[in-house]
């Protein structure tokens, strides 16, 4: 048996796992943070309100126009010009059994560091959940572990890149099964716990066991206020709706004016770069700007004019190309619209609680309507602050923001991202796991060869010489023509026994092409409510009929792959 079958080795596995990828994070956050100070001067990662004061305009200016050139660069030799994020992990966990290539990854952490180091609007946390979902799945092709056991390998990279990056280790795992392995249960429960901890030993042995923001003791001040916080998160999801379709229209900007792909970070460094003149508390990450949104010291003006710099830097740098994830951006602008709300709220007939209540709140509700995942939402605010006092009022709007979102053109932005590639995880996951097998093992030679100028009579015999169902209708060539059922040949020979077969026949559009998914054959043998379809291979002139697929093979195959899905993730036969 190997090691990583026994529950005991495979719990290893997952500890080595949260400090591998624990250790990454660590790595990719000193890196930044190195290269922000390199760049900007000493500090400045801690202090970025000071840029204006101890630089010209023009350094300020020309360090995010530099990193837009490095990221440029970066993107004509990666495949597919973009790089590769959350959205990325989802769509490996739903439809490829958690495989990634690892030299994404590899490539996301040194664009990644060069996007935030020098100014970039955006978060690292998404990142370092694709870095070490990439590491991941090298462990698991190394390993050769099953299906199962790679899906969760890749929830013990997504906990423990969350918990490495915000000290949240409860949110860490919720996040992991809430949004890349997609169910909940005991036997990927406890190995994501078990990375989450590993990652905890990491993050604590760096800087320590204390929370990401210190907040005074707030408290709501009435329940009558509890309108207010559900009307904030109904305008959290506008919020987020308006980030996204900034999002398209600066690629639709970039695509009309066909500007080539390694230019387009250029042009994103010249506006943060001019952004950052008037609003550097919107540079990278930003949680300096957030902390002091929720400790109540920016005014109205700051706030609003930070939350904007912030979505439409934001939504330029990830138009363009720049590499980065939504985290901590969603934090910021929650932080600051909800600030900005708080003073709208004051035309409201009720006593309201204080504006740092507010703050937090709407970081809650723009957290939940960006990710997708309310329930991680809470648990990630509620780690970060230490304060769940606010824990009715923060469920409510975290709650109306991800209802409103389903209601939306848009559910999330990791699943706006998907539907661009054409990936719906609605369909299921069942449907995710039928697009991963084809059809060529359940192929059947169950079939004659036919010419076509065979009379229906001589194809009859044939049939029942055989004891075959399916005649396959080839020309003098041996090229495919056509195919007939049984039940066809029957109704042909009723009108005419001597008649030509291919008065009779399907054309050779009734044919599926070998290598074919098991989804895509089933939907096709629906379409043509037909119980089945012969199988071709294009070659460089003909079509050369390879075998017949039966509808009763594609639903035992379902049926089969499903029990089995089950029973690795629920442990159920």
């Amino acid at each position: 048996m190997k090691f990583t079958n026994s529950r005991l080795g495979f719990f290893l596995l997952s500890a080595f796992t949260g400090l591998l990828v624990g250790t990454s994070t660590v790595a990719l956050i000193e890196s930044v943070g190195f290269l922000q100070n390199l760049l900007f001067g000493e500090t400045v990662s801690d202090d970025l309100s000071q840029l204006q004061s101890r630089f010209s305009g023009w350094s300020v200016l020309l360090v995010p126009i530099l990193g837009g050139i490095g990221i440029g660069i970066m993107l004509r030799l990666v495949p597919g010009q973009r790089f590769h994020g959350i959205a990325d992990v989802m769509e490996a966990s739903a439809l490829r059994a958690g495989r990634m290539d690892v030299r994404s990854g590899i490539t996301a952490a040194f664009a990644t560091t060069l996007s935030l180091g020098t100014g970039a609007p955006l978060g690292r946390e998404g990142p370092a959940v694709h870095i070490g979902a990439s590491l991941t799945s090298w462990l698991a092709e190394q390993f050769n572990l099953a299906r199962s056991q790679s899906l969760t390998l890749l929830g013990c990279a997504a906990a423990a890149a969350v918990t490495a990056s915000f000290n949240t280790p409860i949110a860490g795992v919720i996040f992991a099964l809430e949004v890349v392995v997609g169910y909940y249960a005991l036997r990927v429960f406890a190995p994501v716990v078990i990375a989450a901890m590993g990652a905890v030993i990491v993050r604590h042995s760096v800087y320590g066991n204390v929370p990401e923001f210190t907040l005074p003791d707030y408290q709501i001040g009435s329940l009558w206020e509890l309108p207010a916080f559900a009307i904030l998160g109904f305008a959290a999801a506008l919020v987020v709706q308006s980030f996204i379709y900034l999002v398209v229209f600066c690629r639709a900007g970039y695509d009309r004016v066909a500007l080539p792909v390694w230019l387009r970070p250029v042009f994103a460094g010249v506006f943060i770069g001019a952004m950052a003149l008037y609003y550097p508390l919107a540079l990278g990450v930003g949680y300096e700007g957030t902390a002091l949104a929720l400790n109540e010291n920016l005014p109205l003006a700051l706030l609003a004019g930070l939350l904007i710099a912030k979505v439409l830097g934001g939504a330029v740098a990830l138009g363009s190309g720049m590499p980065g994830g939504v985290f901590s951006p969603a934090l910021f602008i929650g932080a600051m619209f909800g600030g900005v709300f708080w003073y709208a709220a004051q035309v409201l007939p009720v006593e309201l609680s204080s504006q740092g209540v507010y703050s937090v709140v709407g970081m809650a509700a723009i957290a939940s309507a960006m990710l997708g995942a309310p329930i991680s939402t809470l648990l990630i605010v509620f780690e970060l602050t230490i304060d769940y006092d606010l824990v009715i009022a923060v469920m409510l709007a975290a709650a109306m923001a991800s209802t409103f979102m389903q209601l939306m053109p848009h559910s999330s932005f990791f699943r706006w991202q998907l539907a661009r590639r054409g990936v719906n995880l609605n369909t299921g996951r069942d449907q995710g796991l039928l697009r991963t097998k084809t059809i060529d093992e359940f192929v059947t030679q169950n079939y004659i060869r036919v010419e076509q100028g065979a009379t229906l009579s001589a194809v009859e015999s044939s049939m029942y010489a055989h004891r075959r169902y399916i005649a396959v209708v080839i020309d003098e060539q041996g090229d495919f023509v056509g195919s007939l059922s049984t039940d066809e040949l029957a109704a042909g020979v009723v009108s005419n026994r001597e008649a030509s077969c291919t008065a009779a026949m399907n054309a050779a559009g009734h044919a599926i092409p070998h290598s074919t998914s098991l989804l895509a054959a089933l939907q096709f043998l629906n379409e043509l409510d037909t119980n089945y379809a012969p199988v071709t291979k294009t070659g460089d002139d003909s079509e050369e009929v390879v075998g017949v697929i039966y509808r009763s093979d594609v639903l035992k195959a379902l049926y089969e792959m499903m029990r089995a899905a089950r029973s690795e993730e629920y442990g159920v036969t």
